[in-house]
């Protein structure tokens, strides 16, 4: 099973509202997290609707560590239930003080490791890190990412400031021996770059696409109420083919690089 990390490096293309689509869709158990270091609430105001999480989340996560008990064993204590579906689609409330975020640098590592151990155990980890930033993203979330997909825009814009900023995010890569694959997720394709176009511009993997529906994306994004055809609208059907794609994708990965990351013991849950 998977970790896969999804970031930007500038603007807004919609990072957790893909992330959140993408977990949706998934054609397997899965966790989405939110690892974001600006603090946003997005999924827990937007989608969630603002539904009492109980304080579950990051925060206590936080605790747990200062109390020096195992976070894989209570991380799954800390999710709450994104649908009603087959699949165990499970959600990882962040931060929800700017403050906190400071002081979780001690706590990453044993975080990236419970995600691993978590994917061990049979469930893949969507990991929402939010915007890369100046200091680049968390180390130990690069290192036990099989994939980190960095989410653009295909208009002129974005890719400008993706060209700017990509070098930076290919060095952390690089200067952590990191083998996750860096691609990039195009959000609304031939708007008016394709991702062949995208492709070959940046040298980088652009087969995973999510279409560009700003109306449709409201549900996901601000908890708007779904139309009739929403399920079979082409924004769902977008995430329903990137998420298949990618956890084929990343499977076929895990298999090649089985037993190049060290094992870690998995508590029940």
């Amino acid at each position: 099973m998977a970790v896969i990390t999804l970031a930007s490096v500038a603007g807004a293309p919609g990072v957790s509202t893909s992330a959140l689509g993408l977990a949706l869709a998934w054609p397997r158990d899965v966790l989405l997290a939110d690892c974001d270091r600006d603090p946003a609430q997005t999924i827990p105001a937007g989608y969630l609707r603002g539904t009492d999480l109980g304080g579950r989340g990051l925060g206590q996560l936080a605790a747990v560590h200062r109390e020096h008990r195992r976070l894989a064993e209570e991380i799954w204590l800390q999710t709450v239930r994104l649908d009603g579906g087959e699949r165990d689609r499970r959600f990882l409330p962040g931060f929800t003080h700017p403050g906190a975020v400071g002081l979780f640098g001690p706590i990453w590592q044993e975080l990236a490791d419970s995600f691993v151990a978590l994917g061990a155990s049979g469930t893949d980890v969507l990991v929402d890190a939010g915007r890369v930033g100046r200091d680049g993203l968390p180390g130990p979330l690069l290192m036990t990412s099989d994939v980190l997909l960095v989410t653009v825009r295909s208009s002129l814009r974005a890719l400008a400031a993706l060209r700017l900023h990509l070098p930076a995010v290919q060095a952390q890569l690089e200067a952590l021996a990191a083998h996750a694959e860096l691609a990039l997720l195009v959000v609304g394709p031939g708007k008016p770059y394709s991702g062949a176009e995208i492709e070959k511009q940046f040298g980088l993997p652009a087969r995973y696409s999510i279409a560009w529906e700003p109306k449709q994306a409201r549900v996901f994004s601000d908890g708007a109420k779904p139309s009739r055809g929403l399920a079979g609208g082409s924004l769902v059907r977008s995430y329903r083919a990137c998420s298949s794609r990618l956890a084929e994708s990343v499977q076929r990965r895990t298999e090649v690089v089985a037993g190049t990351r060290p094992s870690v013991e998995w508590g029940a849950r």
